[in-house]
């Protein structure tokens, strides 16, 4: 299937099940794919309100928040990742980001340096 197959398919599961987070998740990254920024936000958006903990969920919309530039919305998005996951360090790098982009140099310092502790396959990480 193509990715606007995969879209049509995912908005007909969606009138049926129109309150469905993992659906509305699927549909903003199909539209992420797509580059409509936009509308992606909107479901993923949704899809956060409806299961604020999930961990898909909240990559994927703190990433597309973090990737347009709405790094205020991103951080808030990953400082609950963060709580959840805290050992991811893909997330730990991008709110490191947001924060620097910020100018909030001392929130990112912190990040970058949570970095140096997490492990990564299995070996601590010494900066």
């Amino acid at each position: 299937m193509n990715i606007i197959e995969d879209l049509e398919r995912k908005l007909d599961q969606l009138v049926r099940m129109p309150d469905d987070p993992r659906i509305l998740n699927d549909i903003g990254v199909l539209l992420y794919q797509l580059e409509d920024w936009k509308n992606a936000e909107m479901y993923l958006q949704r899809a956060w309100e409806l299961d604020p903990t999930n961990k898909d969920i909240l990559y994927n919309y703190g990433l597309l928040l973090h990737l347009q530039f709405k790094l205020q919305e991103a951080v808030r998005i990953f400082e609950v990742y963060l709580e959840l996951y805290p050992d991811d360090r893909d997330v730990v790098e991008k709110m490191g980001d947001s924060y620097y982009q910020l100018g909030e140099c001392e929130a990112a310092a912190k990040m970058f340096n949570q970095l140096r502790g997490i492990r990564k396959e299995g070996h601590l990480i010494y900066g």
